[in-house]
């Protein structure tokens, strides 16, 4: 049975208005937002606080995001009392920090019972040394957390 005339050109119509309508749907899909970089971050959370016969032990949980390995991290701390005076300030030493990785670390203060320490702050970066880091590069991705009951930040 032959088509008429009239059938394929109603037909022909249906496909164009298909394709019409298809084809910015199509180019839609293809085409993404422009991706912001990704932030440099180099996180120290207070994961844990002990009490022990020499004194207190710190645990921190480390990840660095900066986009390099750094051979050297050392951070100056404060500690506060529960009145918010400066009980100590020393420098701890991170060490090597590869970049992407999660680490470990753990800090013995003699004659600082736990109970002593309210707040620690990060008062200064003490060293930050890698291949390709900037200067000041620790310091604007520093980001720090607490999962205790002593506050720890910036």
């Amino acid at each position: 049975m032959p088509i008429s005339k009239s059938l394929r050109r109603a037909c022909a119509i249906t496909c164009l208005m298909a394709l019409t309508l298809a084809g910015p749907v199509a180019a839609q899909e293809t085409t993404s937002p422009p991706r912001e970089p990704a932030k440099s971050v180099l996180s120290i959370e207070l994961n844990r606080v002990v009490a022990n016969e020499a004194g207190c032990r710190l645990g921190f949980v480390t990840q660095n995001r900066i986009g390099s390995d750094l051979s050297k991290t050392a951070f100056e701390i404060v500690l506060f009392n529960p009145e918010g005076l400066i009980e100590r300030m020393l420098v701890l030493d991170f060490g090597a920090m590869p970049e992407g990785r999660t680490k470990v670390r753990e800090f013995n203060l003699p004659n600082a019972p736990c109970d002593s320490i309210a707040r620690i702050l990060v008062n200064d970066v003490s060293a930050c040394e890698g291949e390709g880091v900037a200067e000041g590069a620790c310091a604007s991705a520093l980001s720090a957390s607490s999962r205790t009951d002593v506050a720890f930040g910036l």
